[in-house]
């Protein structure tokens, strides 16, 4: 993939990211399973994802390539996290706009209570809209073109992590050059 569409892709959510963001969930939803004391996370590119976390370089690749098949087959849930970062983005947006909204109308609507009151029924509907926004617009269950094709051990900020590349040419948005 070319940097070029890989940007693309980053900044419009394209078929690879989505589907590496799904995979990347799947991969340490089996990693904790596997390594419960780990702390984990990750996030998602057109060419594969980091897993950020102190986990056997030789777990990582096994486990992806197994994420991979669940996902496709058995078990495509895996591909919504609880703890995504998509959740906090839509908390973050939802509680912003709900206070912005009241402080602006007015009186009696713009006092200190219907702000708190207001932020806390965004973070109640938050939750799940978080994750029917990983299920529709952030995650995309991997198509049949995609596959793990390395593991990278690396120091990112002094803590340990891995980059996952993977291949998908389905996903691609630009035809590949004759």
């Amino acid at each position: 993939m070319n940097p070029i569409e890989q940007v693309i892709q980053q900044v419009t959510l394209g078929g690879a990211v989505r589907e590496n963001h799904a995979l990347e969930h799947a991969t340490i939803v089996l990693l904790s399973k596997r390594f419960p004391e780990a702390r984990l996370s990750g996030v998602s590119f057109a060419t594969g994802f980091f897993v950020f976390g102190d986990v056997p370089t030789e777990s990582v690749r096994p486990a992806a390539e197994m994420a991979l098949t669940r996902l496709r087959g058995d078990a495509p849930e895996l591909a919504i996290h609880e703890r995504c970062g998509t959740n906090l983005a839509v908390a973050g947006m939802l509680t912003g706009l709900s206070a912005m909204t009241v402080a602006k109308l007015r009186k009696p609507y713009n006092s200190f209570n219907n702000v708190i009151l207001a932020s806390t029924a965004a973070l109640l509907i938050a939750r799940p809209l978080g994750l029917l926004v990983q299920r529709y617009v952030t995650t995309r269950t991997p198509g049949v073109t995609m596959r793990v094709i390395g593991v990278k051990r690396l120091t990112v900020l002094g803590a340990p992590a891995h980059f996952v590349s993977t291949e998908n040419p389905g996903a691609q948005l630009l035809a590949a050059a004759s």
